[in-house]
This record gives C-alpha cells, structure tokens and sequence, in this order.
C-alpha cells in the first residue's frame, strides 16, 4: 500500500535490502569511533550521489557513541549550508503526535478505544463497524484519500491546492473499503486525517492548537510546530521534488498547504526536537503505562526483512520504533532501539511522497552499528 504523506512498506523492504553488514556494540557512550564516522559519511555520500539530495541532516546517539552532521547545502540558489537548527517538515511523523493526542483523551476517559467511527462521524463505508483503535493501528480498511487520482494529479500540480475536511471525507466516501475492519494492517493516510475531525469535535479546540498545548508543550519540545500557513519557521531547510522517480528536474516545493496533510502530515520540527521526542514516544512519557503498553502492540507488516509492524501511532523494525515520513520537499525519521536505548534520526530535504531515502540511511547505519537490534 502506497500512502503519499507516509510510510510506505517499500520503506521498510528498501531498509531490509540494506541490512548487510555485521558488527558489535560498545557500552560506554562516547564519539563514534573514527571508523564509524567514515562508514556514515560515506552511506550519506552514496545516497546524496544516487538520490540527488541536496542536504542530509544525521544525528545519532547511543553505546556505540555519538555523532551529528549535516552534510550539502539547505538552499540551491544561494548556496546556504543544511545546518541542524533548521526546521524541515515531517510528514507522517506527524501522525505519531496526532495517536499521542487521541490517547491523551482515552485517558481522560472522552474517547474510547472501542468507540465506533460513526460516533463521530458519520457516512463513512463501515463506520458502524470501525474502532477508534482499528484506525489509530491502520486496520480500518477505511479508503486511502491520498491514492485518489484527482487529489493525485492536483496536489502534484499544486502543493499549495486548496483543501479541507470536507475535500477528505467526500474523497473517501465516494470510494469502497479496501477490506473490513481489522482484517489486516494496511497504511492509510485517511485514518489518521478522521482522527483530527474527531479531536476538533471532542475538545471544541482546533487540533493544530491542541496537539501543541497537549502534546508538544508537555515533551518540551520548542522548535517542533502545526502550521495552518504555508510558511516555515525560520531557519528552515529549503525543500526539493525532482518527480516521483527522482529523475526530473529539482523545483522548490517548500511552500505545501499543511491542510492536505493536515493530522496525517502536516507538522514541522528540527532535528533536536525529533531526537527529543523519539525517545518521550518509545518510552511513553505522556501516558499511562497501561496505554503505552497497548500502544506497542503492533500488526504485522508483512517484510522479508526484521520484523516490522504497526502499533497505535508508531512503527516497529526489529527493535527499533518510530516512525518515518515523506511529502514534496522532505524525508524524516525518529527511531529509538528499546534494547540498547540508541537513536537514529535523520531528514532529507529532496523527496517525493513516495520517497525514503531517510528510512534507507537509518537501515543501513542500523545495521553497522547495532545489528543484533534488527535480528
């Protein structure tokens, strides 16, 4: 299932080919040693080489140590370096904030797990049937909006297109279920957009404001935002498309329209942030340790590679977990191995949304640095 603001299963399987190389983790943390270094500035040269990246940002930590860069240039025209205090767009990490936030109201006892979409929203193939939980885990079987292929052609046309709420819901009501509730995981970029209608209706707040006073604040994150306009925080990373093949001419796709991705993908944050908050999601830092526990409960992806899966919000590969994400301008990724506590987070800043180059580097760096974590 392709999805256009989220991880694609490719991402994973791309990852998994990658996985190739052996090695041992140290217990001090310390620098990365010299020979580490080199391997990732070269697995991020190599990718800049072949995916015709503009600029990289890496930042890694744990046993086998330490090491941040940013590699190639933020800005085509002028020339201006990437540097890691810029803002990039996040695409579907996004979602991991807009599940903390729906979580956030089952603790407080507003929302249920079990409550049926059509609760809250009504006219939707199978709403009487679909969980709040079967959305928040991608088992709804729930209509893609972002695979219609007039949102296709006009989004690629203009990622500044007009869209709201209502362009989504009629997207998706005028289209079949992809299988019924709970048959199987499959990702969906249309659960995830339901789930901001339904927080606007349970707390009367808009969500950008919500999820930023509820979740955003309590992480202490500073540098991590929900826009409603086109505009990024400064400084921030020009974004690059080159097509979805990646073999077209580089534009400037920095201005999109965060209400096309809206609680899907529409988010915006640093490198710093993303690290910050990898670890408040692994740990499960804002919410109970019953909710945290049923939120790593993960379906099955199937993936010839580690095991990978979906929980509520958040993605499995081996023992790492976080999410990915990819939209016009920008590729993004926060993992957290819960066995050695080391993180990997990364961001491009050319993507299609379809591309994955971040979800590649942090596969191959994996790999090299704790291979026993994808086992």
């Amino acid at each position: 299932q392709l999805s256009r603001f989220g991880r694609r299963r490719a991402s994973f399987v791309a990852a998994a080919a990658l996985l190739l190389t052996g090695g041992t983790a140290s217990a001090a943390p310390a620098p990365l040693p010299p020979a580490d270094r080199a391997f990732v500035d070269a697995t991020v040269a190599q990718a800049m080489q072949t995916g015709r990246l503009p600029g990289v940002m890496i930042k890694l930590s744990g046993p086998k140590g330490t090491y941040e860069k940013a590699y190639g240039v933020a800005n085509i025209g002028s020339g201006a370096p990437m540097a890691l205090p810029q803002h990039v767009r996040i695409a579907s990490v996004s979602k991991t904030f807009t599940a903390t936030a729906v979580l956030r109201q089952v603790q407080r006892g507003r929302i249920s797990l079990s409550d049926r979409l059509s609760k809250w929203i009504k006219r939707i193939p199978n709403g009487r049937r679909i969980t709040i939980r079967q959305m928040l885990a991608m088992r709804s079987g729930i209509y893609d909006y972002t695979s219609d292929d007039d949102f296709g052609r006009d989004f690629d046309a203009n990622p500044l297109m007009r869209f709201d709420a209502g362009d989504a819901l009629r997207i998706i009501r005028r289209h079949r279920p992809l299988f019924a509730p709970g048959a199987r995981t499959q990702y969906a970029d249309s659960n995830y957009f339901l789930l901001g209608i339904i927080l606007e209706k349970v707390t009367g707040q808009p969500v950008e404001r919500l999820i930023e006073l509820d979740v955003v604040e309590p992480a202490g994150l500073r540098e991590t935002t929900f826009p409603t306009p086109a505009a990024m925080p400064k400084p921030f990373a020009h974004g690059y498309y080159a097509g979805d093949d990646g073999t077209g001419d580089i534009r400037d796709y920095t201005a999109v329209n965060p209400k096309v991705a809206w609680t899907a993908g529409g988010m915006v944050s640093t490198l710093d942030d993303l690290k910050r908050w990898g670890k408040v999601l692994a740990t499960g830092t804002l919410l109970s340790r019953k909710l945290q526990a049923q939120r790593l409960r993960v379906g099955t992806i199937p993936n010839p590679g580690p095991p990978s899966g979906y929980g509520l919000g958040i993605l499995r590969f081996g023992d790492w977990i976080g999410h990915d994400g990819a939209i016009f301008g920008f590729s993004t990724v926060t993992m957290y191995d819960r066995s050695t506590g080391a993180q990997i987070v990364a961001a491009t800043n050319l993507s299609s949304n379809f591309s994955t180059p971040s979800m590649q580097l942090f596969g191959t760096i994996a790999q090299r640095l704790y291979p026993e974590s994808l086992r």
